[in-house]
């Protein structure tokens, strides 16, 4: 009687320990991809650059981007108005795709800059191609 105690604590213990192991979830997964996107490459902070303008000399851009998820974008049409555009709203990302409310177009996310896509969501080809691009300030 003794002996088949022992085994059925035995066996009880064991289901037990499976039914634990099953039942935790993966340590190792990674994050959704915002929590990658925020925490794996800083996505928070300042970003600027110079873009491309068909009709003046650049667009001298500076974006910023809160842990509140609001963003400010200012923009200076350079040799054509000294006039400064100034928007606000939230910002989200959707795997590596930064999204501004109120802004047509949106960003690739890469280390330590933004690289701005066509409206239709696509990376810029061409020439030109690499001036799409607002770098993260240190």
């Amino acid at each position: 009687m003794q002996k088949l105690s022992y085994i059925l604590i035995v066996v009880i213990g064991l289901i037990f320990a499976i039914s634990c192991i099953n039942n935790k979830t993966n340590v190792n997964q990674l994050p959704a991809s915002e929590d990658n996107a925020l925490k794996g490459i800083g996505l928070l902070g300042t970003y600027e650059g110079n873009l491309p303008c068909a009709d003046c000399t650049m667009i001298s851009t500076l974006l910023s981007l809160d842990k509140n998820k609001n963003y400010h974008l200012r923009y200076v049409y350079v040799g054509k108005s000294e006039e400064v555009f100034e928007r606000t709203g939230k910002w989200q990302v959707d795997k590596d795709i930064l999204s501004l409310e109120n802004v047509d177009y949106n960003y690739k996310i890469l280390d330590n800059q933004l690289n701005q896509l066509d409206l239709s969501g696509k990376e810029i080809k061409g020439d030109l191609a690499d001036k799409y691009t607002l770098m993260k300030i240190k």
